[in-house]
């Protein structure tokens, strides 16, 4: 049933981590562009409820923008500061009348495609909100502790140094049997942006060597682009990271 497969904008938690860390969920969904407009309009009528106003974290509703021949035309995006913030936020939504009458609304306008749940482990750049396009390169990753050194060593270069948005890396923690292990997510305030970082980047010798470093820590299974419709929620990312 649809009701079923929209369970929980913050998809409660299957696993636990050590740790308190972000944890975020890509609630993927298709829906025609005649629909899209009452789309938002069910998500600010939940987010402006009574309940809708306890919701400690952010929320991003997502276009996507290419993502091949996946179905997904949007998505949610809850992101909390734990496991257990989100859990006891989805607690008390499931409790609440606005949550049914969402539901219903995403029932009639809606197919849901997927859900997944990520961990953040580690970000770089600066953590502005003003950043609304979002390129996400998954992995297949086999040396998790190199990846991430990779990455780090990347990110402390000269080239590094110049890029003007945000970073997260992210390991899923559930959401089916799928190659992809990792995610990390590149945040830029417009494509503009994200076209010149990219010119920068791959004119570089650090970028090439970061490319031969990661490649042989994990396998690159290819990226899906998408833009932030609108948010929600009172968590800033630099207020979620820590920083």
């Amino acid at each position: 049933m649809k009701q079923i497969a929209f369970a929980t904008i913050t998809l409660l938690a299957l696993t636990q981590t050590a740790s308190a860390q972000v944890s975020w969920s890509s609630i993927n969904f298709s829906s025609t562009p005649s629909n899209a407009p009452a789309v938002m309009a069910a998500a600010d009528s939940l987010m402006n409820s009574a309940v809708g106003k306890e919701f400690p974290g952010k929320l991003l509703l997502q276009v996507a923008v290419a993502d091949g021949a996946d179905p997904t035309t949007h998505t949610f995006v809850p992101i909390h500061k734990s496991l257990a913030e989100g859990e006891a936020f989805g607690q008390k939504l499931q409790a609440d009348p606005a949550w049914a009458t969402f539901q219903a609304e995403m029932t009639r306008l809606s197919q849901p495609v997927s859900r997944v749940l990520y961990r953040t482990i580690k970000n770089w750049g600066e953590l502005a909100d003003s950043d609304h396009v979002w390129m996400a390169h998954a992995f297949a990753v086999k040396d998790a502790s190199g990846f991430l050194a990779a990455l780090n060593k990347l990110m402390a270069s000269p080239t590094g140094k110049k890029f003007p948005g945000q970073v997260y890396l992210s390991e899923i923690i559930a959401g089916g049997i799928s190659p992809a292990t990792h995610v990390i997510s590149v945040g830029f305030t417009s494509q503009a942006e994200m076209e010149a970082w990219n010119v920068t980047r791959d004119a570089s010798t650090d970028w090439a060597a970061y490319i031969r470093a990661s490649r042989s820590t994990g396998d690159y299974l290819g990226a899906s682009l998408y833009s932030d419709l609108k948010t929600w929620g009172p968590a800033t990312f630099s207020a979620l990271s820590g920083n």
